[in-house]
């Protein structure tokens, strides 16, 4: 109680508290340094428009620049259970390297290799159990051997593959002379790639899972990815269904979200601090962010939960700025609700939230930082006989609304049909989703402690490979160091204005990062540097805030300093460009930029 009684009195009126713009440093509205804007809503100037369109073209271009081929392998061949072979015939004895297998929505088939031995005019068994294991992917097997017949049995039930390339010894296609008795097989050839598979040419890391769930979503399958709630994968489905079931599909909608998080986080910084060069320094560093970065170009979940989180916590903030003016008008007398302009970002915000949570149960985290700021702004505010009205307005917002979206992500599965009614399937998946949580028992390379992530010890490498004979293309979960390592100076000084100066902003700013940083104090399961991609959002924000008093109190050596500092920031994006975009590069590069021990960013 007494811990509750504090945090309340910070949020109660002092001299360098409130929700307000900083103080004005010129009379110039437009000026991108100077603009504070006499009104609370933080409007956007012509200034602002230009700045944060040019920052979301800039990241638009970054981010669908190689994103993926808009191109793969989509005719099928099932091997039936009935007629598992698959006999090729080379024309003559050749040394076979490899075949390269491209699955469809089947992960983990296993085939028999054997060759044709026509002195003794019997089948050669070489490889018992060779392994195809990822989906919508080239997945190799090895063959090594010189033959003319070569036979692969399909060891799983009615196994689909979209096509099959062969590869002799030196590296060089050859198809066989027979390739017309499986026209599925070999319709496709020229998408294979010369150089090598990477993660232009199919799925990488988790869109093994995701990817896939959303093209079975789409084609109305059962579903294989069932550990997070649907609606990222249904939003994941929709690029594949403009784009087919191809990279740059499956990876269209993050792309999207991504992008949409730019001119967003300008709104919001702009709304906080009312200043146009506060907000172009926020969305410049979610720009330049190599996280941020990596995750609109990967074809899962974790973007589409940060967009919905960050977007709850704008549309709060909104509600707080709204509610507050309201109620110190004191010529407007109130009524059973606040007015329309003061309950629709809170209407937004409980959207907004309920969206969060049926993409990703981080949402619940973000939604209970939510709740305590809306507890200490009603405390604050007594809203006396309205309370009751709005306790009922909120009941049906931020848990009916939630609660009804949730379920509704739930619409796509096709499994439980012993269950007559949504709510009973989405019970029994939440149920499911609940056990694979608690008992995950597993170890992973790349995994990391919460303590890890805000330092990015343990990057997770999620694509390595080979381009050629000289150069690799690599995919890594990292943070970039110019602003994850000042980020950690400035959430402690937004903590410390909290603490020591009562500022009810940097107590908005706390709350919204701790609230989505904490709880992976406390969750025992495996953990990666991701989950806390949410939180670093919110710290950019910490951020923008710390900078916000910079110039405030350096004026122009401060503004001078921060800018600075962005570029410092570019150049670092830049550096690591390399291995967070899969694009070709040199592999001693990769080596070079391993400035911790445990930097794996190139194999």
């Amino acid at each position: 109680m007494k811990i509750f009684i504090f945090i309340k009195n910070i949020f109660h009126r002092s001299g360098d508290s409130g929700f307000r713009p900083i103080e004005s440093l010129s009379d110039n509205p437009n000026n991108l340094y100077h603009e504070v804007p006499t009104d609370r809503l933080g409007r956007l100037t012509g200034t602002d428009r230009a700045c944060m369109l040019t920052l979301t073209l800039i990241f638009a271009l970054m981010v669908f620049f190689r994103l993926g081929n808009t191109y793969a392998p989509h005719s099928a061949y099932t091997a039936l259970a009935e007629n598992p072979d698959i006999i090729l015939d080379f024309g003559d004895y050749v040394d076979i390297g490899s075949v390269s297998l491209y699955l469809n929505c089947q992960s983990h088939r296993h085939f028999a290799l054997s060759a044709y031995n026509e002195m003794t005019q019997e089948w050669e068994l070489f490889n018992e159990s060779a392994e195809a294991s990822s989906v919508f992917t080239w997945n190799q097997l090895n063959v090594s051997y010189n033959l003319r017949y070569l036979g692969l049995v399909a060891l799983e039930r009615d196994t689909i593959l979209n096509e099959l390339v062969a590869l002799t010894a030196k590296g060089d296609v050859i198809l066989p002379v027979n390739a017309g008795e499986y026209p599925e097989l070999f319709d496709e050839q020229d998408m294979f790639p010369e150089n090598g598979v990477t993660y232009m040419d199919g799925t990488m890391f988790d869109e093994v899972y995701h990817g896939r769930t959303a093209y079975e979503i789409l084609h109305g399958l059962p579903i294989y990815e069932t550990t997070h709630p649907h609606l990222g994968k249904i939003l994941i489905s929709l690029g594949i269904a403009f784009f087919g079931m191809t990279p740059f599909g499956m990876r269209f909608m993050s792309a999207v979200f991504g992008i949409l998080m730019v001119p967003l986080i300008y709104l919001f910084a702009k709304r906080l601090f009312k200043n146009t060069f506060c907000a172009t320094a926020a969305a410049f560093l979610l720009v330049f962010d190599c996280m941020h970065f990596t995750l609109s170009r990967i074809a899962t979940i974790d973007i589409f939960a940060a967009f919905f989180i960050l977007l709850m916590y704008y549309f709060m903030y909104c509600y707080i700025e709204e509610d507050t003016a309201y109620r110190q008008d004191k010529t407007i007398s109130p009524g059973k609700l606040p007015p329309k302009q003061v309950l629709v970002p809170l209407a937004l915000c409980g959207v907004s939230m309920g969206l969060s949570v049926a993409t990703k149960w981080t949402g619940v985290y973000a939604g209970a930082g939510l709740a305590l700021i809306f507890l200490l702004h009603t405390i604050r505010h007594n809203p006396g006989k309205q309370t009751l009205h709005l306790f009922f307005f909120c009941c049906a917002f931020f848990i009916l609304v939630p609660l009804v979206l949730y379920t509704l992500s739930f619409l796509p599965v096709v499994t439980y049909t012993e269950y007559a009614s949504l709510p009973e399937k989405a019970f029994r998946c939440t149920q499911d989703m609940f056990r694979y949580h608690a008992n995950l028992v597993d170890t992973h390379h790349y995994s990391s402690p919460f303590y890890e992530w805000p330092v990015i010890w343990m990057p997770l490498l999620a694509a390595n490979n080979a381009v050629g004979a000289a150069k690799v293309s690599s995919v890594s979960y990292m943070g970039n160091p110019a602003i994850w390592w000042t980020g950690i100076l400035c959430c402690l000084y937004v903590l410390f204005r909290l603490i020591v100066k009562r500022d009810r902003q940097a107590g908005f700013l706390s709350i919204a990062y701790l609230a989505q940083y904490v709880p992976w104090m406390l969750v025992p399961r495996l953990t990666f540097i991701y989950h806390y991609f949410p939180s670093s959002v919110m710290m950019i924000l910490c951020m923008s805030y710390t900078i916000s008093r910079i110039i405030l109190r350096f004026r122009e050596k401060g503004r001078a300093t921060v800018v600075g500092y962005l570029t410092i920031a570019a150049f670092c994006f830049l550096l690591f460009y390399p291995v967070v975009s899969g694009y070709p590069f040199y592999k001693d590069w990769g080596l070079h930029l391993r400035w911790l021990r445990d930097w794996v960013l190139v194999l």
